[in-house]
Formats: structure tokens, sequence, C-alpha cells
């Protein structure tokens, strides 16, 4: 039996991509056939146009686009964070319980090969009772610039806060493998690298400087042949040390969970390549998990030899080959109409979780979270 349903794209720029997947006794591959369409917020929701819709949005656009989807009768892929507007985030909880559809939330670090093995690990116990987890985020210093201090998430009064826009990932997944619910949180975190004082010029066309690592040279933006002729004239060559934005350049971050397990995030935004550092200690054994390396280490407190497991990629895909894992599990979930292991459940606790660290963050206090604050 085949099965043909379709998947639209929406953007922050208006253009919608749609997608036919055709699926064969629901084996992959799926053939797409993808065409853009230019076309208004307004327009475009005036009526269901597919099976299922992806919303990518700017973050502050979510809520409302994914509610209207959902009274459309969409199902919905939705980029994260879900917002970063609590009372947002339970209007969105209330329509999805109201409406029904899905709404699945783009956690793709769920589908890592590295993620995967190391919840696999520590739900078998061979490390004993979780007690802490120390985990680092390190993201390539072009990465920063290219899309945070000149980029789209430059403010979060605009979008969204860092410990939101780029450590929900993170968040997520401390919490899955923590298996608990925070209770209360504490952030530090600021802007004291990417500062006016260093600014010279305004725009990289203008400034002398060859050297500068931050020097932009047209990567990860997408321009027309005009734009790439005057790339300042849409600061898209705007200096590092601009006064436009936000942001903070690094930030730390203390969980306490529920279950009595401590957490550590440290988020680093100067490193040559992105990737991930993670240190889990148990009452038997410490797992240490370097995503660079594809490989987890269990060294036991008993002193026996330590055991390397290996987790590499089955796949070139984005994120340690978990976007097509992701991508795969969302198609597979609507055509057999069963839930997602990443579904607004997952979004809310990442959600919830980040906006009390900003809270933490702006008031220098440590934030308590209520139970209800996960109600589902």
């Amino acid at each position: 039996m085949n099965k043909l349903f379709k998947i639209l794209i929406a953007t922050a720029i208006s253009i919608t991509c749609i997608f036919s997947l055709g699926c064969k006794n629901g084996c992959k591959p799926f053939h797409f056939h993808k065409y853009d369409q230019q076309i208004k917020q307004e327009e475009f929701l005036k009526e269901k146009r597919s099976d299922a819709l992806v919303i990518a949005t700017q973050d502050r656009d979510h809520v409302d686009m994914c509610i209207r989807a959902l009274e459309l009768g969409y199902d919905v892929l939705l980029e994260k964070p879900i917002t970063p507007i609590k009372e947002d985030l339970y209007r969105l909880l209330d329509a999805q319980k109201k409406y029904g559809g899905k709404v699945v939330v783009c956690h793709v670090l769920r589908y890592a090969p590295a993620f995967v093995k190391i919840k696999e690990l520590l739900d078998s116990g061979v490390i004993g009772k979780t007690v802490c987890i120390d985990w680092i985020e390190q993201v390539a210093y072009w990465h920063i610039a290219h899309s945070f201090v000149r980029g789209n998430w430059h403010s979060e009064q605009q979008t969204s806060p860092m410990i939101l826009a780029k450590c929900s990932h993170d968040i997520d997944i401390i919490s899955t493998i923590a298996n608990s619910q925070a209770r209360r949180v504490a952030a530090f975190g600021s802007l004291d690298h990417f500062t006016t004082d260093k600014l010279k010029y305004n725009h990289c066309s203008e400034c002398p400087d060859q050297e500068c690592p931050y020097r932009f040279k047209g990567e990860f933006v997408r321009m027309n042949e005009q734009e790439k002729a005057n790339p300042s004239e849409k600061h898209f060559d705007l200096c590092v040390y601009n006064d436009d934005k936000d942001v903070v350049d690094h930030e730390v971050l203390i969980i306490d969970f529920a279950n009595g397990i401590k957490a550590n995030f440290s988020l680093n935004l100067f490193s040559g390549v992105s990737k991930r550092v993670i240190d889990v200690c148990g009452t038997k054994a410490i797992l240490h998990a370097d995503t660079s390396e594809e490989c987890i280490k269990i060294t036991y407190s008993d002193g026996k030899d330590p055991e390397i497991i290996e987790c590499k990629a089955d796949n070139d895909s984005g994120h340690g080959g978990s976007d097509q894992r992701f991508l795969d599990d969302f198609v597979d979930c609507i055509l057999n109409e069963r839930p997602s292991t990443v579904d607004f459940n997952a979004g809310l606790a990442s959600t919830v979780i980040g906006n009390a660290a900003e809270e933490s963050r702006l008031t220098n206090k440590v934030v308590e979270i209520a139970p209800e604050a996960y109600m589902i």
C-alpha cells in the first residue's frame, strides 16, 4: 500500500517549501519534491494545505502560528525553543489539549547515537545511582559570530535568551538523563567579550583587519547577487563588537532535580570546534563522553578496567547524525499515528527550565520551579 502526504515548512521569511512524501509499505527511502512559494502568513493560515506543518519561524512567533495550525488540523513539527514567553507556553498547551494534533519539538539530540547510548547505559545501572552531571557545550567561535552576536538571535528581546535559543538541546538531554523535574536553578552569564569598546568599524567591509577571526566572508548566509555585492546594506557583515545585541557570550547553570541529582552546565562560545563534553558521576563509576570522539568511556570506582563504547553516527546529517533520525521518526509517527519521543512534554521541560534560568541570571537569585509548571 502506498501512502502519500505533504509536509509544509514555514520559515521566518515567509517562504513555504512543500514536500510530497511517498512511502511504500512504510519503508524508506522517501521521495521529496520541493518547490518554493512566497505567501504571507495571514493568507497561508486561512486553510489547511497539507498533512503536517514545520514551524521554523522566529522564536516569539512560534506559539500563535502553532495554535492556528492545530486549529486547522495540522500535526506540527515545532522548532525549539517553544517560546521565551511563559504565558504563551501554557496557551499552546491548552490549544494542544483542545485540538488534539501532534506537537513534536525539534530536540533532535535525543536521536544522536552518543546520547541514545548514554541514556541506555545510565538506565542499565552500569554506573550505579546517578549523583551529578557535568556538561559543557563548546560552540565554535564562527557559529556564535554569525548566528548570535550579529545574526538572527542577537537580541533576546526580539528572539530568545541564549540559554533557550542555543542551549535548550542541552537542557532537554540533561533533564532526560536525570529522569526528574528540575526544582530550582541558578544561572550566571554576561556579555564580556563582544563589547562596544572594541568596535573600530561598523562593518567588516570597512575594516582593514584581514586577520580578524570574525571577519565576514559570506559564509552561513543566503544572499542574492545584490546583497553579495553590498552585504553591509542589510548588516550581514556587521562587526561582532556592535552595540545592537544583548545576548550573553558565556554562561553557567546549576540545576537541582527533585530526585536529588545535581547538574552543572557551562556554555563556552570561543571553541575551535562545536562539541559537547559530558561527565556523569554515579555511585559505581563515572561516564565520560566527548562528542568529537564518538565514544563513551566508563571508569569504574572499584579499579576494574575502563570500558570504551563506540557510538558513531550512522549518517552524515547534522547534530551527529540525529537530524536524519529525527525526521525519519517524525514521518513515521504521522504515518503510523503513534506518539513521538519528543512530544510537547519534552519541549515543555526544557522551556520551563530555560525561562527559570534566565530569570535567575537577571535577578541574581536562585529560582524555584513549582511542580505545577510542568503540568501536562
